[in-house]
């Protein structure tokens, strides 16, 4: 358990044991809840402006893999015809 102080502003400290441990970053959100006298607070996934690409680009960059092979397999184990117009890869 940790004590902190609640300041004029309303604003409280996050020790510094319990932000490691929780792997609490600067910009996370955390969701305040509300239950009889006690306050709970639960990490939350802090939300990106970033679209899909951007998010996952480069996650797969170390692979030494032809990215054709590998979907040229994925439509052969697919047992249906998948029409492909070659020139896009």
């Amino acid at each position: 358990m940790y004590n902190v102080k609640v300041s004029s502003r309303g604003q409280i400290v996050i020790p510094v044991e319990a932000r490691n441990r929780l792997n609490l970053k600067e910009g996370d959100t955390l969701s305040v809840y509300i239950e009889g006298e006690k306050i709970i607070l639960k990490t939350k996934v802090a939300k990106t402006n970033k679209g899909i690409v951007d998010q996952t680009f480069g996650l797969l960059s170390d692979l030494d893999y032809d990215l054709k092979e590998y979907v040229d397999q994925l439509r052969k184990d697919s047992g249906r015809r998948l029409n492909t117009n070659e020139s896009s890869f």
